[in-house]
């Protein structure tokens, strides 16, 4: 019988462990954002199109149409006009992590988890100052511990064996209460292992029966 746990499977918490980052990376008021970067009428403004106003236009529907990566580009440059801009920071910051999100789950949902920890770790070196990355990193490294944990256990045949794998995936399955189908692989196993065990006390008692039956 196969034990062996997909990762890829349609389990919701596995699949969309992240969604709740892709909910709130742009809490930021727009409004407050525009007011911020248009600035008073006083104000000198550069030559389109790296004039603010023309910026933040761009920006928007960058934003609008979900073009993350061309939207991280305008901010760098909104952000060389107004570096001390504690708005434009906050926003940039978001959209790294969403970006880095959207990117590890692509790489989730192709069961490429080694990719998808190498890209991480990358991303961290680049931005060392954001801790949702490490936050998503120990995600995926979570998730691929508990591959292997899975794996190990699919492999397992002896009551030793099984028992150990059994005592190494346990914490690791707690952090997912929403995989069904991973509980229940573990779940079917432990019955398993409790039947071998019954089996082997019983042939341990059958095997101390018989000196005395033979005298």
């Amino acid at each position: 019988m196969n034990y062996i746990y997909n990762i890829n499977s349609g389990d919701p918490r596995l699949k969309g462990m992240y969604k709740v980052m892709w909910q709130k990376i742009f809490s930021v008021s727009i409004l407050a954002v525009l007011l911020t970067l248009s600035g008073c009428s006083e104000r000198k403004v550069s030559d389109p199109p790296t004039s603010r106003a023309e910026l933040t236009v761009r920006l928007f529907d960058a934003l609008k149409y979900k073009r993350y990566t061309d939207a991280l580009a305008i901010l760098d440059k909104l952000q060389a006009l107004e570096p001390e801009d504690a708005d434009l920071m906050e926003m940039r910051d978001r959209l790294i992590v969403n970006i880095c999100t959207g990117k590890v789950q692509e790489y989730i949902n192709a069961g490429k988890l080694e990719n998808a920890q190498k890209y991480i770790r990358q991303q961290r070196k680049k931005h060392p100052m954001l801790t949702k990355l490490r936050m998503l990193e120990e995600d995926v490294n979570n998730l691929i511990n508990l591959r292997n944990a899975a794996r190990r256990l699919a492999n397992a045949a002896t009551i030793p064996e099984i028992a150990s794998a059994l005592e190494n995936i346990a914490p690791l399955a707690a952090r997912y209460p929403d995989a069904k189908k991973l509980h229940s692989d573990i779940k079917q196993r432990r019955n398993e292992l409790n039947k071998l065990r019954a089996e082997e006390q019983r042939k341990a008692e059958a095997a101390a029966k018989s000196p005395a039956e033979k005298k």
